[in-house]
């Protein structure tokens, strides 16, 4: 067994890699299978022919007969030994490499991604700060800073998207630069040692200029459909036909995408119908309702199988929509305790519930479920719309009170921490909601053109609830 890639790999130890490799061995975390004994006795049995590892010690009628304690050895059973320690070996290499003190960042970065993604958010947001404070303390240029520089700005980024308020930039535009200074640093390193290899032997000329990213297109479906996606959303908000293309598309190349990529995609997909159903093409509301059901089925919104507070939110919301209201309350009901970072004051329950109580018409109960408005822009602005709406149904006298103070909060606060489209889709809710109010029952023209007003209305949030109670009024 001298020629075994076992052996090549145990000469390649240094003499105190394989004393520690012994008592790695020792450990039944990792050298915990039904041949244990036998990989213990057959790594002692090599190491003591170290470091010549001589032919007439390894023979294998003399490692048989120190390895097993039967004399007769079933064939191929010191292969299978043999396979087991050569696995224990590249895991007590891998891990001996991973733990080095040279790759302390890595480790860092890694362990910031395991709190994140574990919820455990203070920590993880300690140990990224932590890191990028040490890295930008060193003055020294290499590729190494900026390869670790563009990882901390992932980090900080999913971080942020893990836990999107809607407000802030989730350190895109960081990342990107970061992300830039890394790629045209190795892309311009890896073309000069093209050139300097050119110098020595017979290759071809390249041409190693900046390239455009269309011309990859044919070799990827993946930044096709990226690039269909970056094109939509530059030009403006995603059309009826282009939303159907990017549903065709995604359709057509099911079979050959990941998991991560078709969850990626699926993403940017019910974006674009949310973008439609705010545009008044309310027709989306059913697809886009049928898309998250088959989305929660498939796992596409679970981190680590738990749910960002946002989806359980919004899945709520559009399946009220779509009448769906059984539906809601056993998906409220279901996932309560899979949120992400949990829910200290059962906040997004109680804010489901409360959709689903105003959807059934318990007004009373819905506002008796209705938790505190918190700071958070934009959970504020879910609570308020929907506090308003059922002062509405209840014909309260708060009512107008309410709506001063969410226009108020809307003008002078929310400026700097929401969209511009998003401020003024509230603030038209509030224009028709008083409007409203102030058309009498039975009055079938002020009613139609409450109803044509709310059609023509652009950025509009709640239109389907305005129509109809425009209608009623007529």
């Amino acid at each position: 067994m001298t020629n075994t890639y076992l052996l090549e790999v145990l000469k390649a130890f240094q003499p105190k890699e394989r004393q520690e490799m012994a008592s790695f061995l020792l450990s039944d975390h990792y050298n915990r299978g039904k041949n244990a004994q036998e990989i213990v006795r057959l790594y002692k049995t090599i190491v003591e022919t170290a470091p010549d590892f001589s032919e007439e010690l390894l023979n294998k009628d003399s490692v048989c007969a120190k390895v097993f304690s039967e004399p007769d050895v079933i064939p191929g059973r010191l292969e299978k030994v043999i396979s087991d320690l050569n696995k224990l070996l590249r895991t007590f290499a891998l891990t001996r490499q991973y733990f080095a003190e040279n790759n302390e960042e890595q480790q860092q970065i890694d362990w910031a991604k395991w709190l994140r993604t574990n919820g455990i958010a203070e920590p993880a947001q300690k140990t990224i700060l932590k890191l990028k404070n040490k890295k930008e303390s060193v003055e020294a240029e290499s590729m190494d800073q900026y390869r670790t520089g563009w990882l901390i700005s992932e980090e900080e980024h999913l971080w942020e998207l893990t836990h999107n308020q809607v407000k802030g930039d989730l350190n895109i535009p960081n990342l990107i630069y970061r992300l830039d200074l890394f790629y045209h640093n190795y892309r311009t390193e890896l073309g000069n040692r093209y050139l300097l290899q050119q110098k020595a032997a017979q290759l071809p000329d390249k041409d190693f200029s900046e390239t455009e990213a269309n011309s990859f297109l044919s070799d990827s479906i993946l930044l096709q459909i990226s690039k269909k996606i970056y094109d939509v959303l530059k030009n403006g908000l995603p059309s009826v036909e282009e939303t159907q293309g990017l549903m065709v598309l995604l359709r057509r190349y099911e079979s050959t995408l990941s998991f991560q990529a078709l969850d990626h995609f699926y993403a940017y997909l019910r974006n674009f119908c949310t973008f439609l159903i705010n545009g008044g093409h309310l027709d989306f509301i059913p697809v886009l309702h049928q898309t998250n059901k088959d989305n929660l089925e498939r796992e596409y919104f679970f981190i680590n199988g738990k749910l960002p507070p946002h989806a359980y939110l919004n899945m709520v919301q559009i399946s009220i929509r779509a009448k769906d209201h059984e539906w809601a309350k056993e998906f409220t009901e279901r996932y309560k305790s899979q949120i992400v970072d949990g829910d200290e004051g059962r906040f997004f329950y109680r804010l489901n519930m409360a959709y689903c109580l105003f959807a059934e018409g318990n007004f009373d109960e819905a506002l008796n479920q209705m938790p505190e408005a918190p700071s958070t822009a934009h959970y504020h602005r879910m609570v308020r719309r929907l506090e308003i709406k059922i002062y509405y149904e209840m014909r309260s006298d708060l009512l107008l009170y309410k709506m001063d103070a969410f226009r108020k909060f809307l003008v002078r606060t929310a400026t700097k921490t929401i969209a511009a489209n998003l401020r003024t889709m509230d603030l038209n809710l509030l224009n028709i909601l008083m409007q409203l109010t102030q058309t009498p029952m039975k009055d079938k023209v002020r009613s139609a053109r409450l109803v044509t007003r709310i059609e023509g209305k652009k950025l509009l949030t709640d239109r389907a609830w305005l129509l109809e109670k425009a209608r009623e009024r007529g």
